[in-house]
């Protein structure tokens, strides 16, 4: 089994969704549900793909890759990229061993959920929403 690096969140990503939403509080809890729910995204992912189940498996990692993307897990949404790929082709088997590497990083990031949590809450620290555009009347 590889060796792990150190988890990592690309800040910019939280950053943007805190600026999107207006709402640092509500970016650090979107990103404290993402890490509470990693296990049982990933054991989706993986019970599916053992039952060749595209559809779900898709829509599994679908969701992954999604909330990965908002909250900057660069390395899972990358690997579920991957999988997406791998099921749309129809090769469950490598989709498995790809799944199978993804399910480590998955568990760097629970390990150091706590750690990324507080990073991402000294990053917004100082955090105001920017005023919105407004369109000029015509």
């Amino acid at each position: 089994m590889p060796e792990w690096g150190p988890a990592r969140l690309e800040p910019a990503k939280i950053r943007r969704l805190a600026e999107d939403i207006e709402n640092p509080t509500a970016a650090l809890n979107f990103l404290g549900d993402f890490l509470s729910m990693l296990p049982g995204r990933i054991t989706r992912i993986l019970d599916t793909l053992a039952e060749r189940d595209a559809k779900r498996a898709m829509d599994a990692t679908l969701s992954l890759k999604i909330t990965s993307a908002m909250t900057g897990a660069v390395e899972a949404e990358s690997y579920c990229r991957r999988i997406e790929s791998l099921i749309r082709c129809g090769a469950f088997e490598e989709a498995t061993e790809t799944a199978q590497v993804l399910h480590g990083i998955v568990t760097t990031l629970m390990v150091a959920g706590p750690s990324l949590l507080l990073d991402a809450r000294s990053d917004l620290q100082g955090f105001e929403a920017q005023p919105s555009r407004q369109e000029p009347a015509v």
